[in-house]
């Protein structure tokens, strides 16, 4: 099955199937081709990275050089884009890739990680064996549980909804927080 086919702009896929970029053995500087200055300061990383050696940097900036090699793509695929990342840089590479998406690029997030999800992805694919297993526009989809771990804020909700409190399907905690209020209130 072709990635590049699925439905949307941002796509999330849960598949275990498909593996990293490896770059071992390379230099940064090898590795990042197109605007090599404009694609490091995209992803946040400075020029001394250049003469880094691929498997000597850390998880979080493997993905970051990995970014940076497929900025000028039609279509980027990430695989566990996630891994090494903290929460404040998985906010600033959603931002940037819905930036990126506008620029009629496709951007296929394969991950096991749905926080990375989270207000990002307008499609999520479960692909087992080249195939799709199951599809779904909705990260509070139950469905998904059985084949990922689901946000904590999606985990919370349906744990107030078994407790008998109804709230929305908050994406942000702010909004879960005043909703909680207001049925405190």
């Amino acid at each position: 099955m072709e990635l590049t086919s699925l439905k949307g702009n941002i796509i999330g896929v849960i598949s275990k199937q498909y593996q990293t970029d490896n770059f071992d053995g390379k230099k940064v500087k090898d590795l990042i081709t197109n605007k090599v200055h404009e694609s490091l300061k995209m992803v946040k990383l400075d020029e001394i990275y250049l003469e880094e050696h691929f498997e000597n940097l850390s998880n979080r900036n493997k993905n970051k050089v990995i970014l940076a090699t497929k900025l000028h793509d039609k279509t980027i695929i990430l695989v566990n884009f996630s891994k090494g990342l903290v929460k404040k840089d998985i906010e600033y590479f959603k931002a940037l890739f819905k930036k990126i998406s506008r620029y009629n690029k496709k951007i296929i997030l394969i991950d096991n990680n749905l926080d990375l999800f989270l207000n990002l992805v307008v499609r999520i694919y479960v692909i087992d064996n080249d195939e799709i297993k199951y599809e779904t526009l909705n990260l509070y989809d139950k469905t998904l549980n059985l084949y990922a771990d689901l946000p904590p804020i999606v985990n919370f909700t349906y744990k107030c909804f078994d407790e008998g409190v109804r709230l929305d399907y908050y994406s942000e905690l702010d909004e879960l927080l005043k909703a909680i209020y207001r049925i405190k209130s």
